[in-house]
């Protein structure tokens, strides 16, 4: 069996452009993986290409291992957001194949189930918003931090960041997971003031609260506040970027993304690395269906996973690209998919509908002009 063609399929969302990519064999077997960033689309997509071509393209398809190594080695320039998440949405559509070779979900190749459901949270912006994701069937939500950066006079901001903190925690109830994500934009003291007004809240994990360029300042945290769970990692892009992180013990939870990291190949080696310092598992997913079919089979494998990120608004606005496979939570958990490899397909034409459009996050300013982290 042979790997004969690779193709990419973009689909505009409210949020962002979702880019799929397939996988063709010789003996007519396919498979879906996704590589979707923000902003970046067109850049993975090219990356994609040439990478199909220098190295996926004529290769038996169950050689995962080595054709992630001839991606990620045979460039010389390796690494970074790009290279990795081209490498992540190819290698997501072999394990698809693989696991539709041998007729099971891909998990089984993984080792099989550690459990029996996957947890699951989703995003929300006030108590209204909350609520809603609560009866969705979500068993928690995560909400922004308090975006201090945007005035001079930073701590102004945190009594409105606690007021909306209280009320969602009043929305949600007290055993509902309550997560923040301060999207890396304080400085470690300005972070801490977040996080010690965040406390009373009972607060799952506080993702990102400095920026990720320099993780040793996550020490500064972790000495300040010792109890308060820390959780990072969407922005680094192999084990071999996690590394520093886990030797200094400064995160409880790590976030790879897999459509970022490397792919299944990768995440799962990172789950292991983590594991062995007890750290969570906790997969930034707030991508499309095929990144969420891939991270719920890792999910089932891992047995230092704990929660998984979901972005309902735009997914469930585009179910109808979306084939043999329920995205829909019940009592706080996914159900484990059960059909071969990652247990869903695209639909082609339905994705039609939804062509490309240039996407990017709004930018933003201090008031005086100095350009600000988005």
């Amino acid at each position: 069996m042979k790997i004969t063609d690779v193709k990419t399929y973009l689909v505009a969302t409210d949020r962002q452009n979702w880019l799929f990519v397939k996988v063709t064999t010789d003996e007519g077997l396919y498979g879906w993986g996704e590589a979707s960033v923000e902003g970046q689309t067109k850049a993975v997509e090219q990356c994609i290409l040439v990478l199909a071509e220098r190295s996926v393209i004529g290769e038996d398809p169950r050689n995962i291992e080595k054709i992630w190594q001839k991606m990620y080695r045979h460039g010389f320039w390796k690494g970074g957001f790009i290279h990795m998440s081209a490498i992540s949405g190819i290698d997501q559509a072999l394990w698809d194949i693989a696991g539709k070779i041998y007729d099971v979900p891909t998990y089984m190749l993984l080792g099989g189930a550690v459990r029996d459901k996957v947890r699951a949270y989703t995003h929300a912006f006030d108590a209204s918003s909350a609520e809603k994701a609560i009866e969705q069937g979500f068993d928690g939500i995560k909400t922004g931090g308090g975006r201090a950066i945007d005035t001079y006079n930073p701590l102004a901001d945190i009594p409105a960041f606690a007021k909306r903190l209280a009320d969602v925690r009043k929305a949600i109830g007290p055993d509902k997971a309550l997560c923040i994500d301060n999207h890396g934009q304080s400085v470690p003291s300005i972070a801490i003031k977040q996080m010690r007004a965040a406390e009373p809240y009972d607060i799952y994990f506080f993702e990102e609260p400095i920026p990720p360029e320099n993780t040793l300042s996550y020490k500064q945290l972790r000495e300040a506040l010792p109890t308060m769970t820390i959780a990072a990692g969407e922005r680094l892009f192999s084990r071999f970027d996690y590394r520093e992180v886990v030797q200094e013990r400064v995160l409880d939870v790590a976030q790879p993304d897999i459509c970022h990291c490397g792919g299944i190949t990768e995440i799962r080696k990172i789950a292991a690395l983590i594991e062995t310092y007890h750290i969570r598992f906790a997969p930034h997913n707030p991508n499309g269906p095929v990144a969420t079919a891939a991270s719920l089979q890792v999910c089932a494998a891992a047995q230092n996973f704990d929660i998984l990120e979901f972005a309902s608004g735009s997914v469930y606005s585009r179910l109808d690209i979306v084939k043999n496979i329920s995205l829909k939570p019940k009592d706080g958990y996914f159900a484990l998919p059960e059909g071969p490899g990652l247990g869903i397909d695209l639909d082609e034409k339905a994705m039609a509908q939804y062509p490309y459009g240039f996407k990017q996050y709004t930018a933003r300013y201090q008031p005086d002009g100095t350009v600000a982290d988005i």
